[in-house]
Parts: structure tokens; sequence; C-alpha cells
């Protein structure tokens, strides 16, 4: 037994040194990204209430979900290397959760910081350093309903898109998968808003949160299951039309009329979500 230990520990450290390379290489691919994510969140909490109603913070987190998702399920395929990533020794649903762990771990960062910023008043405190600016506090009739959703929707783009990607043939669906992703969040989100309308009259976010939540985990999971069989993309060519271009043109007309109307339904009841 005593001979045994160091061949454990050997094996934990081994294991450990794996993730550790795994998530740093991750986080240093995509660095210049999630910096200019960073950039681009800190001028909207100084800049965006003076043109426009703050609550628009909240809407940075679907915006970096529509770039994560696919930046990161689909970079091999993107860059063409997936042949390359795939001879790697590690596990490749390891790789899939280093991914999703910077990837998605970035996503819910931004989307508890725009819910501190706007509770916590964050733009008229950073404002005071030059003027005192008056902006007033904003006021949520419904914030477990909003917070929620805030948390649990760009996850569940996030999580289609991600998805999609990972398993995408060609490098023209991987940078569309964002487009999948939120038609299908959009869908579920209108039909659990559907189910509590007729259930409690009014929306309170019991059954769309939580069935966003369960969603995003079953596609994230059926999505790993099926990127550890999966067999190597290998065309690195340039981008190109695919085969029954037309086909996938009315295809990706479809989604955008289905996003479009959707979108439509929702900014018309925008006032129940407050």
């Amino acid at each position: 037994m005593v001979g045994e230990e160091p061949e454990e520990l050997g094996r934990v450290v081994s294991r450990w040194a794996w993730w550790r390379a795994l998530i740093w290489g991750e986080w240093f691919a995509h660095s210049r990204m999630l910096l200019g994510f960073l950039v681009g969140w800190l001028a909207m909490v100084w800049l965006l209430p003076l043109v426009a109603h703050p609550l628009w913070i909240l809407g940075y987190g679907f915006l970096v979900a529509v770039i994560v998702g696919p930046s990161f399920g689909g970079a091999d395929v993107m860059d063409g290397c997936e042949e390359f990533s795939f001879s790697w020794p590690v596990p490749r649903r390891q790789r899939f959760v280093a991914r999703l762990i910077v990837g998605g771990g970035t996503l819910v960062a931004f989307s508890v910081m725009g819910v501190l910023a706007l509770e916590g008043n964050l733009s008229d405190v950073l404002l005071r350093v030059f003027v005192t600016s008056g902006l007033p506090a904003v006021q949520i009739g419904q914030p477990v309903l909003l917070y929620g959703l805030v948390l649990v929707l760009p996850f569940n783009v996030f999580a289609f898109g991600f998805g999609l990607s990972a398993l995408a043939r060609s490098r023209s669906f991987a940078l569309m998968s964002w487009l999948w992703g939120v038609l299908g969040a959009l869908i579920v989100l209108r039909g659990t808003v559907q189910l509590e309308e007729m259930r409690f009259d009014r929306l309170n976010g019991y059954f769309s949160v939580p069935a966003l939540a369960v969603v995003s985990g079953l596609v994230l999971w059926v999505a790993s299951q099926f990127y550890g069989r999966k067999e190597a993309c290998t065309d690195a060519g340039p981008l190109r039309m695919p085969t029954g271009w037309w086909m996938a043109m009315m295809a990706v007309a479809a989604a955008v009329a289905g996003i479009a109307l959707l979108g439509l339904w929702f900014a018309h009841n925008f006032s129940r979500w407050l």
C-alpha cells in the first residue's frame, strides 16, 4: 500500500496538470476576445445610461452568448484543425468540458456583473467621479423573473450555439450555429411563458427559468456524448455554399423570420417583464 501512494498521487497530479493546461490554453486562445468583452461591458456601464435606459445593460450577456458559444464550441472546425486536435492524448470530452468552463464561465460572469451593476446603480457611482449625474436607480417590479431570465436565457443561447458548433461538420454551419441557438432559446421561452399565462395569468418565471436551465443542461450533455464519438472534420478549405444551398437559405430565412416574430412578441410585452 505504501508503494502505491506515490503512483496514485502521480495520477492525480497528471489529471490536474491536464485540466490546468486545457483551461489555460482555452483562456489564452480567446483572451483578446474576452478582453474586448470586458472593455465593452465597462463602456456600457459608464456610457450607456447617458444615451439610453440603464436596463439595456442586462442585454449584454445575450450578445456575449451569441458570440462566445460558436467561438468556443466550433473553434477547431472554424480553424480547420479538428483532425489535429483529436489526435491529442487528452479525451475529447475533457476538452469539451474545458471549453465549456471557460466560455460558459465567462458568460455567467458577465451576466452576474450586469445584474450587480444595475442593482448597485454602478453607472451613477462611476459618473460621480466627474459629474453629478442624478441618474435614478432603476426600479424593477419583478426582479426574480427578470434577473432569472437574464442569467438563464443567455446561457441557453450559449448552450445551443456551443453544442451545435462543436458537432458541426463545416465552417458555415459552425458560424451560423448562433442563429439556431437564438431561435431555440426563444422557442423554449415562448412556450414556457405561455404555460405561465395559462396557469398563473401572469409572468412569474416559475416555468420559464427552470425550463431554460434544464434544457441548457440537456443540450450540453447530449452534445458532449455525440462529441465523444464525432469523426474529425477535415475540411479546411475556404467558406463555400453547401450542397443544396437553396434549402440551406430557406432554412436560414425561416429561422430569421421565426426570431423576428418572437422578438416582436417579446418587445410588445416588454413592460410585463419588469
